[in-house]
């Protein structure tokens, strides 16, 4: 059995998936953990999906990309690594699959509600749908499945800081780790 683990961090378009696994992983190395980050913007220009059409932003071509991405996960955490994926990828097929596959695989939903993530907008993807420029986005007219078993689900707080929400993190995620090696030491 594989030391490694994945820590899955889901949600809209900016919910600040890719900020929080940021400074969790900034967070990780500091206590010298084996950690690598993935993105899945960086991710989808790694696998070529980046052009803005029904074969790479539908519902099929979303769905083939996350399992790539739970595949690419369960490799480099088989090799011992903490894996911390930032990714939409709110499919109920992938949620599953990540459970039952992937090692010490912790997941992290962020909801934030519509009327922020409108307001956030960083990429402009929900103007861009608004005016009628972008089709396919997750959340809107593209059904999402949010997740039934998060392992932690984070609720939109105005005001709430990155870092205390992944030093909160940390913390669940070393004592996960010293309660399993008990378990598995037979305490």
């Amino acid at each position: 059995m594989s030391n490694g683990q994945v820590i899955w961090i889901t949600g809209l378009s900016g919910a600040g998936k890719t900020t929080l696994a940021t400074e969790l992983v900034a967070q990780m190395k500091t206590l010298g953990q084996h950690v690598v980050m993935l993105d899945g913007d960086e991710l989808r220009k790694v696998f070529g999906a980046v052009e803005n059409n029904s074969r790479n932003h539908g519902r099929e071509g979303r769905l083939a990309l996350s399992m790539q991405y739970s595949q690419l996960c369960l490799l480099l955490a088989g090799q011992g690594l903490t894996v911390v994926i930032a990714t939409i990828s709110l499919f109920k097929e992938i949620h599953e699959w990540n459970r039952k596959i992937l090692p010490n695989y912790y997941e992290v939903y962020i909801k934030v509600p519509l009327d922020e993530l409108l307001r956030r907008d960083t990429k402009g993807i929900y103007k861009r749908f608004e005016s009628g420029e972008l089709k396919n986005v997750a959340g809107l007219d593209l059904p999402i499945d949010e997740p039934k078993s998060a392992d932690w689900v984070v609720e939109f707080v105005p005001g709430r800081s990155v870092l205390s929400l992944a030093q909160e993190m940390n913390k669940i995620l070393i004592s996960r780790r010293i309660n399993d090696k008990k378990i598995n030491a037979g305490y």
